[in-house]
């Protein structure tokens, strides 16, 4: 579906792919008659899931999951090009991770429209934080919603399934780490991990107290990945 250009750029003929979802502001030029739109993934600033919050969650939802990226559709006959503020790129392939993978919004350039997505919460896959306990309740998300503010984790991901290509972004390049039962956790900088596919458990984890966070170094909390399948990682601690 989509063919590299090169490091930082992506193609897409749309007439043979279908409709194509892209962040705001990725289309570089096209070729063709090709149309744009507003598109928003489901659950996109859903204030739902963020238990204890309330009436509060619309509002904490929206300024805390991080999935916050608005997004275009392409439709038409052409071919279009993506890239964003020079970044590099990496196609991945849905059918050969087991099909599905969950990335952050912020490292997600476009994918086929075909392909089912949505925001989801990370604490099902066994989200934890150590050095002083997350807690239930308001407190208890609070506690993750700062850790997410900390590490640019936020306490919701994106997930794309179905048969199809996605296109990430990072800098430096992405590069792909196998997580395997049969082999030990991979531990991932907070800020290096882009997104993951397959069965993958991620855990923040610190070795500081709540009162130190902000005041050491990044290594002072890592994201563990365990389970089976794979951990995309950006070659750089750079945000985007």
């Amino acid at each position: 579906m989509f063919t590299k250009v090169n490091s930082k750029v992506v193609s897409v003929d749309i007439g043979r792919s279908g409709p194509i979802v892209a962040r705001k502001g990725a289309m570089l030029f096209y070729k063709g008659n090709v149309f744009f739109q507003p598109h928003q993934i489901a659950g996109a600033g859903m204030g739902g899931g963020m238990p204890g919050l309330g009436a509060m969650g619309g509002m904490a939802g929206r300024m805390l999951t991080g999935e916050h990226e608005s997004t275009m559709i392409a439709q038409g006959q052409g071919e279009v090009h993506y890239g964003f503020l020079g970044i590099e790129v990496h196609v991945v392939d849905l059918g050969a991770v087991g099909g599905t993978i969950r990335v952050e919004a912020s490292r997600l350039l476009a994918y086929g429209a075909n392909l089912q997505a949505s925001v989801v919460s990370v604490a099902p896959q066994g989200n934890s934080v150590g050095g002083g306990g997350g807690g239930g309740g308001l407190f208890g998300a609070l506690r993750s919603a700062a850790a997410g503010v900390v590490t640019g984790q936020g306490m919701f991901t994106t997930q794309l399934s179905g048969p199809g290509s996605a296109v990430i972004l990072g800098h430096g390049g992405v590069f792909e780490l196998e997580v395997s039962p049969n082999k030990p956790p991979v531990t991932v900088d907070p800020q290096a991990f882009v997104g993951s596919a397959g069965q993958v458990n991620t855990n923040l984890r610190s070795t500081v107290s709540w009162r130190n966070v902000g005041r050491t170094g990044g290594e002072a909390m890592q994201l563990e990945c365990s389970g089976q399948g794979i951990v995309y990682v950006q070659a750089s601690e750079e945000k985007l």
